[in-house]
């Protein structure tokens, strides 16, 4: 657990200030926000990191590609039973990333001092996020360490690999906006001041178009500032909509009833949270810890909200499955199967193959957004250029015109 040191104000608009003790700034903030405080700023005491070590931190994160390798080659060496210090040693003295080596190093430090895996882990969170962290205390709580990496490194690389997707996919959008950048920068830094001293040479009005044109790109400096104030009026409410529960969770809500958004949003979510509870439960772990860490895993605000609420019923006595079905997260069929996991006592796994269910619905609707994307982009890129090039193709037309009069 990491200690933090909070100002806020409650619900009256009066300051607050004190100390909470969670294993990440997230679970921090959602702990305050359950007592009605708004937190706006956060404090690491002294002797557990410095505010220079964690910009530093924050600027060396090793990357999610070489985390999942990390993760997945300390699973294999705790599932052959090596000591954890042996362990992170041969892991420091491996890796090729001078920032992962210095992470190893300091969970090497903090173990050798008496620190749990999972106590070590939590003092980074700029690296391993709070269900990267539960899972292991889990793991921890069982003696299963090795399983629960196993598990972690399994959801790390299947994200991975959604993430190299879209990326892949987005390659030849991204070549379209540089091509359409360049042609318009040529036209209007090259042809167009050419082209315009002709006609004032001349007497001659400029073109309708070109005088449009060259209307915009005077006016340039004006339309830069009120875009920028533009996106700082954004930025700010969408600060003020993270710091405030009820307009996050009001927000998140909105974003899963928008038509095309917000079912794949919904089944990314509930990807991820069948992933990690049936990756905890998998370890090993008990049913209600299991849930609570795979309910962090969820980035909507509502729908761990609704999480949370299916968690208390879950302690009062009822089956996951009925709890689950009352959460606007999985269909009914999904539900239906995680009953059926309940009745064979095989829960994480219908759990893991709903999860590669969802992240596979994920991954094709994605990939139909691109494949709709393309050719949209295509269309609104040929239609800028050509429009510029017809509106030059106009200008020297009309040159011509001069040159015969």
């Amino acid at each position: 657990m990491v200690r933090f040191s909070y100002r806020a104000f409650d619900s009256r608009g009066e300051l607050r200030q004190g100390d909470v003790e969670a294993i990440s700034r997230a679970e921090a903030e959602e702990r305050l926000w359950r007592q009605g405080l708004t937190p706006f700023e956060w404090r690491l005491p002294s002797e557990s990191i410095s505010i220079l070590l964690r910009l530093r931190r924050g600027a060396r994160h090793p990357g999610a590609k070489r985390l999942a390798a990390f993760t997945r080659e300390f699973a294999t060496l705790e599932q052959a039973d090596i000591p954890l210090d042996q362990s992170l040693r041969l892991l420091a003295s491996e890796t090729e990333s001078s920032a992962l080596r210095r992470i190893v190093e300091e969970l090497l430090r903090q173990i050798v001092d008496g620190a749990s895996l999972s106590q070590a882990l939590a003092g980074h969170p700029e690296v391993f996020g709070e269900d990267y962290v539960q899972v292991v205390r889990q793991g921890e709580s069982v003696g299963r360490v090795g399983a629960a990496l196993g598990e972690l490194a399994e959801t790390l690389e299947r994200r991975q690999e959604l993430r190299g997707r879209v990326q892949s996919a987005l390659v030849y959008p991204a070549l379209l906006v540089v091509m359409a950048i360049g042609s318009v920068s040529v036209v209007l830094g090259t042809l167009i001041p050419n082209i315009a001293p002709i006609f004032t040479d001349n007497g001659r009005p400029l073109p309708s178009g070109l005088r449009l044109i060259m209307d915009v790109e005077a006016h340039g400096q004006e339309v830069g500032l009120v875009a920028l104030a533009a996106l700082i009026g954004l930025t700010g409410a969408a600060r003020a909509i993270i710091s405030r529960p009820a307009l996050r969770i009001a927000f998140d809500r909105a974003l899963l009833r928008l038509p095309a958004l917000g079912p794949s949003l919904q089944k990314f979510a509930a990807a991820r949270f069948a992933r990690a509870l049936g990756s905890t439960l998998k370890a090993g772990a008990p049913l209600l810890p299991a849930f609570d860490s795979a309910r962090l895993s969820v980035n909507n605000a509502y729908l761990r909200g609704r999480l949370a609420h299916a968690l208390d019923e879950v302690r009062s006595g009822a089956r996951l499955s009925a709890a689950l079905r009352d959460v606007e997260l999985f269909p009914s069929v999904a539900s239906q199967m995680v009953a059926i996991g309940e009745e064979t006592g095989q829960s994480a796994a219908m759990l893991l193959r709903l999860a590669t269910l969802f992240e596979r619905d994920t991954q094709a609707a994605i990939e139909r957004l691109m494949s709709l994307l393309t050719p949209l982009l295509t269309i609104v890129i040929a239609g800028l250029v050509g429009a510029l090039i017809l509106t030059v193709m106009d200008a020297v037309l009309s040159i011509n015109d001069m040159a015969l009069k």
